[in-house]
């Protein structure tokens, strides 16, 4: 019986793979939720190899289709190529991730056809996504010669050519880390590599060379400038995986500490790998691994809310608002049209019915940080720095110490209206929702400080993340690694959940739907819709959970 059942699971496994490997396969990937690196199907995909007289056209969608092959430095895929180009063709050179329905090929003449590929995204050589920001052909050429009589391809671009619904089954997430200034916390940095062949080798050469553009200025690594992995690989023995750097000092304990806390959360998401072992110029770095940083913040997950009377937190099913001690009745006070609560209720940011931005501590008098005309809601980070700006002057941040010094701030970004922002709970990176009156605009962008932690630059990259049309309303921090962008049209309302440097899923949001806050996970989150009514996901739909709300607050986890 068992065996029966062995061999109907092998047969199944070879089926999901001829099935895989196949093309074309349309659809696009955010349509569901975005897969994670042990989410994936860990089965690399198999790809067959060139029939005997095929033509120029049959070749060519066999290259592209073995390019769903990585195994072996994708030895499916140079098959498809004359023998001096096989070597020197670089599929680790990235991805262009097109819509298979859209693409076309077309004869250029009798040695080259010319593939218009549609872009949805493009993937850097190190692993770094991004959604397309046009939607105009990319052009790939791709020449043809006679290889002993069978065509083969004798030029073709660098990188591969994926449509969207094999990019997510090739393609896997890992999550490298680095770290804020204070080495307090591991920031993410999503990254997409294709298989599962030698990915924890992919995975350090692409910590070791920094992080992703857009989060760069907010992160440091605990690895120096021209730090090299010495031999050029990362093997695996043991479920322990042996790193081997030159170009390091081997006298720093801290930062060797450092070095091994960075790795081991890097390479966590490879499913054979178990520990690191680390060697600085040959030195073993040996003893017990000590040092963390924060990977997941916690904070209190009870909405914070105002109901016209009282400022605090919801008590479970909706039974009340529980005051914050020494903080809201100060808050009440104000007459709040919107509030940011920093990390253990230490202070709050607070909008006043006039219109400007106070600083409110624990049984002291409120004190005014922002009078500026049309100031969206606070935020507020893990250093007591309050974040303002007027929803028409998207590029006049400002950021507001305890002791009253202002910081101006000027993003990267071209809008001039803004509907929301929120920091990380990290304090190195910003998600804004801006509005170019056509749709909304969702993006990240890195912060950089000071020694002492005070912000001093926002990153000149900006992740584009993905938009939606009708009226930008607000945005959220789901989990570390994950945000939402809430916005209404026609009295309903639309949510989108972006994995920062992943895949995006749309759902529908309540009907007059305002605020968004994160819940229990990155799949659950509150919305408060212009009735004032709190509403949470039930099953399809949406179900309220309190009442008579004025609004919904932000809150930092520390």
């Amino acid at each position: 019986m068992r065996r029966g059942i062995a061999l109907a699971a092998a047969a199944l496994a070879a089926l999901l793979l001829a099935s895989c490997a196949s093309l074309p396969s349309s659809g696009g990937v955010n349509a569901g939720s975005p897969g994670t690196g042990d989410e994936a199907l860990e089965l690399d995909l198999q790809a067959p190899s060139p029939t005997e007289g095929a033509s120029q056209e049959e070749i060519l969608r066999g290259f592209i289709n073995a390019a769903t092959s990585p195994r072996s430095n994708y030895a499916v895929a140079r098959q498809y190529l004359a023998p001096e180009f096989a070597d020197e063709w670089q599929p680790g050179e990235g991805a262009t991730i097109d819509r298979f329905a859209d693409r076309d090929t077309v004869r250029v003449n009798d040695g080259e056809l010319r593939i218009d590929a549609v872009p949805a995204a493009e993937l850097a050589a190190n692993g770094q996504y991004q959604a397309a920001q046009s939607q105009a052909p990319i052009q790939l050429d791709y020449r043809f010669a006679r290889v002993g009589g069978e065509w083969r391809i004798s030029e073709a671009p660098a990188g591969v050519l994926m449509d969207e619904s094999n990019f997510s089954r090739v393609y896997r997430t890992h999550t490298l880390y680095y770290y804020d200034r204070d080495f307090r916390f591991a920031v993410p940095d999503v990254r997409w590599f294709a298989g599962r062949e030698s990915v924890q080798t992919s995975i350090v050469r692409a910590l070791l060379a920094g992080p992703a553009d857009w989060l760069d200025a907010g992160v440091v690594s605990a690895f120096p400038e021209g730090v090299r992995l010495d031999p050029d690989a990362v093997p695996i023995d043991g479920g322990i995986a042996d790193v081997s750097l030159e170009g390091v000092p081997a006298d720093d304990e801290l930062a060797s500490q450092r070095m091994r806390f960075q790795l081991k959360e890097s390479l966590a998401s490879v499913p054979n790998v178990d520990d690191v072992q680390l060697s600085l110029d040959g030195t073993v770095q040996g003893g017990a691994l000590t040092f963390a940083a924060v990977t997941d913040p916690v904070g209190d997950s009870r909405p914070v809310v105002y109901d016209g009377t009282t400022f605090g937190r919801l008590v479970a099913n909706g039974g009340g608002i529980e005051p914050i001690p020494g903080l809201s009745d100060q808050v009440a006070a104000l007459l709040p049209t919107a509030a940011a609560l920093a990390p253990e209720a230490q202070s709050a940011a607070v909008r006043s019915v006039e219109g400007d931005v106070y600083r409110v501590r624990p049984d002291e008098q409120p004190v005014r940080v922002d009078d500026r005309d049309g100031l969206i809601a606070p935020a507020i980070d893990g250093q007591g720095y309050i974040w303002t700006v007027p929803a028409g002057a998207a590029r006049e941040i400002r950021a507001t110490g305890t002791d009253g010094t202002t910081v101006a701030l000027t993003p990267p970004w071209t809008a001039n209206t803004i509907a929301s922002m929120e920091l990380s709970p990290d304090g190195t990176r910003l998600v804004a929702l801006l509005d170019d009156g056509t749709g909304s605009r969702f993006v990240a962008v890195s912060v950089g400080r000071t020694a002492a932690g005070a912000p001093q630059s926002i990153g000149s990259v900006q992740l584009v993340l993905a938009g939606e049309a009708g009226a930008a309303e607000d945005v959220s921090w789901l989990d570390q690694t994950t945000v939402a962008s809430l916005t209404s049209a026609e009295g309903g309302s639309a949510i989108v959940s972006q994995v920062l440097g992943g895949l995006a899923t749309r759902r529908d949001g309540p009907a007059g739907g305002v605020q968004i806050d994160a819940a229990a996970s990155p799949r659950e989150y509150r919305v408060l819709t212009t009735a004032g009514e709190l509403e949470t996901v039930s099953g399809v739909g949406w179900q309220v959970r309190a009442g008579d709300l004025r609004f919904l607050g932000t809150q930092l986890a520390g």
